[in-house]
């Protein structure tokens, strides 16, 4: 909420200004996060008449105590008046969310999407000037999408801290090297180097900013449009759907399941962040990619006894199914969302057969969404991998391929990417019906029955029955459970200012 009031950057500690004026107001108190920041936050503004993140870097260090501002809100009056410049700040934020919407629209009208499958590209850089370079180059090789990922947020990484577990996705400067060798060389007598201009991630907004217009730039000398995507870490899902709206980002990797399952998130707090993010990304005109479905063992190594590739693959299709209509059920349009087609253990197998099998069930089950190729050592380019995007495309054919570096060789990948699909395309016409025959069909229903079973289990007995004793993480809890409050509905709680979200 503060992200969408104006609120961005870091405070005077280098720590994110939203997090820290969140922190600094809510602590503890589940009574201050039930009713929520914004009202406190407006009626503050109109104390101090002074600009939103000028009034937080106030409120973040204690200069301005939003728990004594929030003791106005008791007089209708102010009250009133409170709801008010909280709702026209909330009006700015979605009328930019609109305009960004229609721009994003209008400029796909002029320059024309690329044919599909996309190739999309994970950015290698991390700082914003460097990540804006690579950008340009490889969307003038070919690539059509450049995805970038988020670092992880502050919120997570201390949970992670607390937990006792590493954080990955923390973002350390490109430069650190250079400031060690730098002073290095200070100490054999040479003269130091200027201090250089603190870096900028390229996965914050700032970052984001520079990139999209990298990206248009790029895609305007090539005529066609080219896509942003970003990931981002667990707990960022909200904050990242306003920066989509407001940054214009086409794409947006986003799984509650994945955070479930895989990072060890609260379920509540998990399904709370995405049901709030999928009516932003709703009303921002963002596409949605959803994970293949994670890979839950968690009851396997609880019971002691191992489950067969088939289990696993049930296992993932079914959560992958419950991603899939929990977004639905938030508002998000399904033709909004992009399924990731093959899950990464499947990948990793290297089996044709059965990376043709996982795409070809989502093809069938998730008939009005596009696929998406992606995985941890990508697709093309390396030895036997074209005939495995010849299996996925045969399956199902995608609408996105994201390869997770292919600095320098873009071009190539884009031909082969392309070759890859018509070579399917060909596959797919000769062998007629479409259809699954003999053990492929066979192992298609056993995998079909034993999700039905998963989410028939998961129905009846919850989470522990996939993940096993609730909070296995080193400290015994879920990550983020502290968060997961029942929202306040009386006259001082921004409840009502919500319904302007949905």
């Amino acid at each position: 909420m503060l992200r969408m009031l104006g609120v961005d950057g870091l405070d005077r500690a280098g720590r994110p200004l939203a997090a820290s004026l969140a922190e600094r107001y809510c602590g503890s108190n589940a009574g201050r996060l039930a009713r929520g920041v914004i009202l406190p936050f407006a009626v503050a503004l109109l104390e101090y008449d002074m600009p939103a993140r000028d009034l937080a870097l106030d409120g973040a260090s204690g200069a301005i105590d939003l728990g004594l501002e929030a003791e106005l809100l008791g007089r209708p009056d102010r009250l009133a008046a409170a709801e008010k410049k909280a709702a026209e700040l909330l009006g700015a934020a979605l009328s930019r969310f609109d305009a960004n919407r229609t721009a994003t629209r209008d400029m796909r009208d002029v320059l024309g999407l690329p044919r599909e499958p996309w190739l999309g590209v994970a950015l290698r850089a991390t700082e914003v000037e460097a990540a804006a370079e690579e950008t340009r180059a490889a969307i003038a090789e070919g690539a059509d999408v450049i995805q970038v990922r988020v670092p992880a947020s502050w919120e997570f990484a201390e949970a992670r801290r607390h937990a006792g577990l590493d954080t990955p996705g923390l973002f350390e400067p490109e430069a650190t090297q250079k400031r060690r060798r730098a002073r290095r060389t200070w100490r054999r007598g040479a003269r130091p180097a200027r201090q250089a201009a603190e870096p900028v991630p390229a996965g914050s907004q700032r970052g984001l900013a520079s990139l999209r217009k990298a990206a248009d730039d790029a895609a305007a000398r090539r005529r066609c449009y080219a896509g942003l995507m970003t990931v981002t870490s667990a707990f960022a899902a909200p904050e990242q759907a306003v920066v989509a709206g407001f940054e214009r980002i086409d794409f947006v990797g986003a799984d509650p399941i994945r955070e479930i399952v895989e990072e060890n998130v609260d379920p509540e707090r998990a399904l709370a962040d995405h049901a709030f993010a999928h009516r932003l990304q709703a009303r921002a005109g963002c596409r949605v990619v959803v994970g293949p479905g994670p890979l839950a063992l968690g009851a396997d190594v609880a019971s002691g006894i191992p489950s067969d590739a088939t289990t696993w693959a049930a296992r993932a299709l079914a959560l992958q199914a419950l991603g899939v209509e929990l977004a639905v059920a938030d508002g998000l349009p399904a033709d909004r969302l992009l399924l990731s087609a093959i899950p990464d253990w499947a990948f990793g197998d290297a089996d044709e057969g059965s990376i043709l099998l996982q795409a070809w069930l989502r093809r069938a089950i998730f008939p009005g969404q596009a696929l998406v190729l992606d995985g941890p050592t990508g697709w093309l380019g390396s030895p036997g991998r074209a005939v495995a995007v010849v299996s996925a495309f045969a399956g199902g054919a995608a609408s996105l391929v994201v390869e997770p570096g292919v600095s320098g060789r873009v071009s190539a990948a884009s031909a082969e990417l392309a070759s890859a699909a018509r070579t399917a395309r060909m596959v797919r016409a000769t062998l007629g019906d479409g259809a699954l025959h003999g053990d492929a069909a066979e192992l298609g229903a056993k995998t079909l029955r034993a999700a039905s079973g998963v989410l028939a289990m998961l129905s009846a007995e919850g989470w522990e029955s996939l993940l096993g004793p609730a909070g296995h993480g080193a400290d015994g809890d879920w990550l983020g459970a502290s968060a997961v409050v029942e929202r306040d509905e009386g006259p001082t709680s921004g409840a009502r200012l919500f319904e302007s979200l949905a």
